[in-house]
């Protein structure tokens, strides 16, 4: 005989439950995705605000001239390898650290923006800005100052034309234009002011560095001709050849752990995974043990014979509580029994019967009171049961011709 702690609407109600558990695990396996630290709104490669590269990211991924682009969380030089081209663009913070110095003296082709802008995110819109205004220029200076030795950031009005090196079309830039000046850098995109394009050769290392971001942000890369003067900022450093180029997201804090398992347990959605296989082991274990302590006692065997059919027809009896019609017809037997012994006339039932039955006890001197039996409708047990186990002594009484002849019987 199994033995199971779980009743059928227990079991359903079980099964819906993992059920639920894993359809929403599979629903919601696609909105689970890297925990952003960056600022939503501001100037990276994710950012759709006015402020952010967006579109200029989708512009190198998109193009059909050749470029491809994509955002890197972790490990960024790995992703440049020996010919990418490495994005620093607005960095959130200063270059001093090792670990971007580390990627300036290494990658050997790297694009430099500096930053520009100050926002606020918005009330409504977490992923829009709310107010934007000018930096102060020492933000940039310190991320300048982090790449080349010497030059400093000023602001001035924009040109009514640029020098240039390069065959890009002129920006489109409105209000103050941020422009190097005093470097040694060399000038690619230039006004008598300053540079706001300038390129550092070290060796075969080509660090290219644009001063004012606005052309390439996303409120300003679709003014003009700031599309094409982006792309060919990029073409500059990719040289004719199939480079990747690799937005540095790191720098605007975007960090992507590195790859482990119990990591990935506890993150969404295979913590739901963990969560359902936990309650499939508990159900298990559960439905095993069945009970705690000392095991069960072995259920006991249905025996033969005709002495386990009375006892098992007297439970039933005892289960059902039909203990009064039980003794009613039991007394009734006894009398025909006593009237079948002393050879009684057939067909003598009920009064006439209990009649016949007085005279056979008056004849052979036995007494004749428990014939006096409670009427049909009587049901206290306890009397029917002291009538009942007098009218069983009295007719082996009157069957052997002597009163309380076997005494106890």
């Amino acid at each position: 005989m199994t033995y199971s702690p779980f009743q059928p609407r227990v079991l359903a109600a079980l099964a819906a439950a993992l059920c639920t558990l894993f359809a929403a695990s599979l629903l919601l396996t696609g909105l689970g995705g890297r925990e952003a630290t960056g600022l939503p709104s501001g100037a990276n490669g994710y950012s759709n605000s006015a402020v952010g590269h967006l579109a200029f990211y989708e512009l190198l991924r998109l193009t059909g001239s050749g470029y491809g682009a994509l955002r890197v969380e972790q490990r960024p030089l790995e992703a440049v390898g020996a010919n990418g081209v490495l994005i620093l663009a607005e960095p959130a913070e200063s270059l001093a650290g090792d670990e971007n110095r580390n990627k300036l003296a290494t990658a050997q082709r790297i694009l430099i923006i500096l930053p520009k802008w100050a926002v606020r995110p918005g009330e409504r819109r977490k992923d829009w800005i709310g107010q934007a205004e000018l930096a102060s220029p020492l933000r940039a200076q310190a991320v300048l100052s982090a790449a080349i030795s010497g030059g400093d950031v000023i602001r001035a009005k924009p040109p009514s034309r640029y020098t240039k090196t390069i065959a890009a079309p002129d920006p489109s830039i409105e209000g103050e234009l941020q422009l190097i000046k005093g470097s040694n850098l060399i000038p690619l995109i230039s006004t008598p002011d300053g540079i706001l394009l300038g390129e550092l050769r070290q060796g075969g290392r080509r660090t290219l560095i644009l001063a004012d971001p606005d052309p390439i942000q996303n409120h300003g890369i679709g003014k003009g001709d700031n599309a094409a003067f982006a792309r060919e900022i990029v073409a500059v450093l990719r040289d004719g050849q199939r480079r990747p180029v690799v937005f540095d997201e790191t720098i605007h804090g975007f960090r992507r752990s590195a790859p482990n398992l119990l990591t990935f347990l506890y993150d969404f959605p295979l913590n739901l995974a963990v969560v359902q296989s936990l309650a499939a082991i508990a159900l298990l274990l559960w439905s095993a043990m069945g009970r705690f302590g000392a095991p069960l006692p072995a259920p006991r065997r249905l025996d033969a014979g005709q002495q386990a059919l009375i006892g098992n027809t007297a439970a039933l009896i005892d289960y059902a509580g039909h203990h009064a019609p039980v003794l009613q017809r039991y007394n009734a037997m006894l009398l025909q029994e006593a009237a079948r012994a002393l050879r009684a006339p057939p067909g003598l039932e009920g009064p006439a019967l209990g009649a016949w039955l007085a005279q056979a006890c008056q004849a052979r001197g036995i007494d004749a009171g428990p014939l006096a039996l409670p009427s049909a409708g009587h049901h206290d047990l306890p009397s029917l049961l002291a009538a009942t186990q007098a009218l069983h002594h009295w007719r082996k009484d009157l069957t052997h011709g002597t009163p309380r002849r076997l005494d106890d019987h």
